[in-house]
């Protein structure tokens, strides 16, 4: 098999089998609160596996960064959804006491596999932070602009040296 063709192969296959194992990992998280188990996912998912959530859960209380690698939905058509969803998620983030540090769009990756749209580093004061912001009525509100602007993304938890 070709390089390109290995490549397509592996993005339908994380497509697919994201969709399905992001919602049930983000209902779970974001949702009714009820744990479910997920097969875990090495890239662009929608939500954290029920293992991940709890490991985040975890963190010390300090403040954390969230570096986020984003794949907008429909070859790059989802970014004006997304557009929508980050400026009213910045709203909401002012009010937890967390900021947006830098956002930029993706151009080429130099090293590795996974191509990116734009990347988007978010400081929290610490990681209940982020959990009781998605778990707020005024963030479930606005969520479904994220859940069609994506087609999914990484989420790293990052503690500033």
């Amino acid at each position: 098999m070709r390089k390109s063709e290995n490549e397509s192969s592996r993005r339908d296959f994380m497509t697919t089998a994201g969709a399905a194992t992001g919602l049930a990992a983000l209902a779970s998280l974001f949702g009714s609160g009820k744990m479910v188990n997920a097969q875990s996912l090495e890239l662009n998912a929608m939500g954290p596996t029920p293992e991940q959530a709890q490991a985040f859960a975890q963190l010390p209380d300090r403040p954390v960064v969230m570096v986020n690698l984003l794949k907008f939905s429909n070859g790059g058509a989802g970014a004006a959804d997304y557009g929508q969803y980050g400026r009213d998620v910045g709203k909401i983030l002012q009010s937890i006491g967390a900021e947006i540090i830098f956002s930029g769009e993706c151009q080429t990756t130099l090293i590795g596999g996974a191509e990116w749209d734009q990347v988007a580093m978010v400081r929290y004061p610490n990681a209940r932070a982020l959990l009781q912001m998605a778990q707020s009525e005024e963030y479930r509100a606005i969520s479904g602009n994220r859940s069609s602007g994506l087609e999914g993304q990484m989420n790293i938890a990052v503690f500033e040296s």
